[in-house]
């Protein structure tokens, strides 16, 4: 692939798009795509991706491996992750969907290979089958859909890998399938995204219709923060093979009758009493801790204020007072700036504070002095109500930009439960002194109450 942030000329794009647009004419659906989409298609394409859009165009005539994931949860009613969907797979495939632009997570993958490539082999003290490697990179599928693009068919020493090592002595290399990944973050564990088992499962598809064996699959996440690569070794059943010849199967369907398939939407709860019944202990849990840490902290915040009051006013000025058995009383300065606006002069204050951040309260004032209306400088919000009304329109999937923000709120009475728990163990102080006191004060408004008239 070229630099991906490389300027092309005229000329280089006409050619480009010369080569598009025959890879286009010969695709199996083309009769189905309509020469405005592909016009439309091919411009945006090349404007965005350069010489890529050959790449892109060859991927219009079956679904990579990284599709294919998509497409199996998709069949089976379960929505895929990024955003992802057979909706806008197959709207790709019939060319009335460009592929996004570039971002910094294929930028990373793509620029990022060669090093994890190097840092892989080193690990393992592999090196790459050059002949797999090709053959697998221009297979043609028995199935007309299937297609993969590896990132690597490598050969690894069997004693490397508990998997391989038992044949060591009469294998001395295994021939691995390994796919790169390069996540902003890697999540510690074993399991395994599924979306990349179905990935690295195709491949293992195609690599037996090649006659190439394959001793292993492996996915492989460059970790930068550790500086290192988490290697994961992937087991591929038949059943999972199954699996992606049959989504890849229904997905082809749909591009070669022109049916789009509509988005897959989260199922909503409509046996309401069957959760309740199913969670009703779970639900008086929370609702008991989620009370009684209110209770709690509002309790907490009660001492922390009577501790401080037995100060009296009194300063620690910088002093730690230990408390055994609780911890440690410390204080830090903060300054009272509103008080001390009132107190000094603008050019005393000059002298003593720093630019910090702006005031958008002076910026307000000054635009509105200088007869700017300040209406343009309103923050948007999105109506929910419109989204929803034009997001067909859009071409966008509606889900994926919406979320539900649950709230479990707890009944009064457990409520009032807990903050009588927390009375009765956690009671405020109350001092002897000051029980003493508020002792008489009591005796002396009872007596004065019951006394006698005359």
């Amino acid at each position: 692939m070229e630099e991906l942030d490389r300027v092309l000329s005229a000329d280089e794009k006409a050619a480009i798009t010369a080569k598009v647009w025959k890879l286009v004419d010969a695709l199996p659906q083309r009769d189905l795509i309509q020469v405005s989409d592909a016009r439309q298609w091919i411009g945006r394409v090349v404007e965005l991706h350069g010489e890529q859009a050959i790449w892109h165009a060859i991927r219009l005539n079956g679904f990579g491996g990284s599709e294919i994931g998509v497409l199996v949860r998709n069949q089976h009613g379960v929505r895929a992750d990024h955003m992802a969907s057979a909706h806008d797979i197959v709207l790709g495939k019939l060319m009335r969907k460009v592929p996004d632009e570039t971002n910094e997570h294929m930028t990373r993958g793509h620029e990022n290979e060669a090093l994890h490539a190097s840092k892989f082999y080193k690990k393992y003290g592999a090196h790459r089958d050059e002949a797999a490697f090709e053959a697998l990179k221009a297979a043609q599928g028995k199935l007309p859909w299937m297609r993969y693009s590896p990132d690597e068919v490598a050969q690894i020493p069997s004693r490397m890998l508990a998997v391989t090592r038992p044949f060591a002595e009469s294998r001395p290399m295994s021939r691995w399938l390994a796919d790169y990944k390069a996540p902003s973050k890697v999540e510690e564990g074993e399991e395994i995204h599924f979306q990349y088992g179905c990935q690295l499962a195709q491949g293992a598809i195609l690599c037996e219709e090649q006659g190439i064996e394959l001793h292993g699959l492996m996915l492989s996440q460059y970790d930068w923060a550790g500086w290192r690569l988490k290697d994961d070794v992937i087991v591929v059943n038949e059943e999972l093979k199954q699996l992606v010849r049959n989504a890849g199967n229904w997905a082809w369907e749909c591009v070669m009758t022109n049916v789009v398939p509509p988005y897959v939407r989260t199922p909503i709860l409509s046996d309401s009493e069957g959760f309740v019944a199913k969670h009703a202990e779970l639900a008086t849990r929370l609702a008991s801790v989620s009370a009684l840490a209110k209770a709690a902290d509002e309790r907490a915040k009660e001492l922390r204020e009577q501790l401080i009051e037995g100060l009296g006013g009194r300063a620690l000025d910088g002093h730690k007072v230990v408390m055994p058995g609780a911890g440690a009383l410390t204080a830090n300065l903060k300054i009272d700036g509103e008080k001390l606006h009132a107190a000094l002069s603008p050019e005393q204050m000059a002298m003593v504070t720093k630019k910090v951040g702006y005031d958008s309260a002076a910026m307000a004032r000054h635009l509105k002095s200088l007869g700017v209306d300040l209406k343009q400088f309103r923050a948007d919000k999105v109506d929910a109500d419109k989204l929803a009304e034009h997001a067909e329109g859009f071409g966008i999937d509606l889900e994926a930009y919406m979320t539900e923000q649950h709230v479990f709120r707890i009944e009064k009475p457990l409520k009032e439960e807990m903050e009588l728990y927390i009375n009765t163990h956690f009671p405020l102080v109350v001092h002897q002194a000051e029980a003493e006191t508020q002792a008489v004060d009591e005796f002396a408004e009872e007596s004065v109450a019951e006394a006698p008239r005359g």
